[in-house]
């Protein structure tokens, strides 16, 4: 099997295809990355095989998966028998890629399911999800300490929703909560950096910089509630880390429809800072209630693992040829 991807940084699109190559690597399948540059990505432990796009031609593969339509006559050209666009994200349009009847369309999610039902009339593969299930870690608060509030802080995307989060802290402080803001990022680029040495808000904060990905457990056990205000997207990688590491989650229903169930297995706001906030304030004074969804949340997310989805996509192609 193989995988076209624009590139190799820390992405949540490209981490499912390194998670899902190393899943099919311990099965015995031969998995290969093709992006232009063909750079191995130094973030990710894994023995994916990354090649350059230019390679394509040289590969006789059973299964070819693509995200992004600017690489379709890539896809169209390349000898593989199953050619699979993953749908992943909204802003990728699928008008050119429905033309060719042989393309496969997978959708990571209920949110894009429901998309592309809507949008283009079809019924994509439901391909769900992705996610480790790590062992809890159980972190002692000392009596006094700030509620953490966590969130994803990549600031060079507004879409990501963190300033609506640092407004809801903001308040919860003036209002007198012992709160602090954590968040966490992997810059890609030099703005990006830039944008977070700039970074300041008026709640005690701290910002993570660079945390390695295999170790994100032990970092998101840090938090005593999580907070995803994305906008547009399939799946929320974050949110489901999130919910696998057994922290509350409080979200929009961006990325989040298939595990967050209001008031079972989390917390589900309007995108805006009162509703966050409001939500925020039932955990904090409700610790009985945090730790019921948490646990729910944790329970509910473990049918999303990607050894689970790995099993579903190699018996789908396994059928299919």
């Amino acid at each position: 099997m193989g995988v076209i991807l624009p590139h190799t940084k820390i992405f949540g699109g490209v981490r499912r295809f390194l998670e899902l190559g190393r899943e099919f690597i311990q099965r015995g399948n031969e998995f290969i990355v093709f992006t232009p540059e063909g750079q191995t990505p130094d973030w990710f432990l894994g023995s994916c095989k990354v090649e350059k796009l230019t390679n394509l031609p040289h590969y006789r593969l059973d299964a070819l998966f693509f995200t992004q339509v600017e690489f379709l006559d890539d896809l169209l050209n390349a000898n593989a028998k199953l050619k699979i666009l993953y749908h992943i994200g909204p802003r990728v349009i699928l008008n050119q890629v429905l033309k060719h009847k042989e393309i496969i369309i997978f959708a990571n999610s209920s949110n894009m399911f429901e998309l592309d039902k809507r949008k283009y009339g079809i019924r994509p593969v439901k391909a769900y999800g992705g996610i480790h299930i790590p062992e809890l870690i159980e972190v002692k608060r000392i009596e006094g300490e700030p509620f953490k509030i966590m969130a994803y802080g990549r600031l060079s995307r507004k879409g990501k929703g963190t300033s609506l989060v640092v407004k809801a802290c903001e308040k919860l402080y003036r209002m007198g909560y012992n709160i602090k803001l954590l968040l966490f990022d992997s810059p890609l680029d030099e703005a990006s950096r830039e944008k977070i040495q700039r970074f300041d808000c008026n709640v005690p904060f701290e910002f993570v910089l660079n945390h390695p990905v295999q170790e994100n457990s032990s970092l998101f056990a840090r938090a005593d509630a999580f907070v995803a205000a994305e906008k547009k997207g399939g799946w929320s990688n974050t949110a489901a880390e999130a919910l696998a590491s057994g922290v509350a989650l409080i979200g929009t229903s961006t990325g989040t429809r298939d595990f967050l169930v209001h008031n079972q297995t989390g917390l589900r706001v309007w995108r805006h800072p009162y509703f966050i906030r409001k939500a925020l304030e039932r955990i904090i004074n409700d610790p009985a209630l945090a730790r019921t969804l948490a646990a729910n949340g944790r329970e509910k997310i473990a049918a999303y693992s990607w050894t689970r989805l790995a099993d579903f996509i190699e018996l789908y192609i396994a059928s299919r040829l």
